[in-house]
């Protein structure tokens, strides 16, 4: 016979992971931004890396920090469904 179900403390720690790497990735960013923007560098090349910087790259770690948030939120969900479905 198949057990269905998860191992709630794991899925909290996995929640836990998971909102961390959010919160790093989103620490980086804002570091890297304020490097970049006290570097002192001039020229289209300049332009263009900080162009590409504040428009594609910004947008795109801030999709993924905002899907590691929603993991965590999830994993966290299910380990909440996971507690009461074992406790009835």
């Amino acid at each position: 016979m198949a057990i269905w179900g998860a191992d709630v403390d794991q899925l909290k720690v996995l929640g836990t992971k998971l909102q961390a790497g959010a919160q790093e990735i989103d620490n980086q960013r804002s570091i890297l931004t304020k490097v970049l923007a006290g570097t002192q560098w001039l020229g289209p090349d300049a332009d263009k890396f900080r162009n590409e910087w504040n428009g594609e790259h910004v947008a795109n770690l801030s999709r993924i920090s905002q899907a590691l948030q929603q993991a965590s939120q999830q994993a966290n969900r299910n380990a909440s469904d996971q507690e009461g479905a074992s406790t009835r």
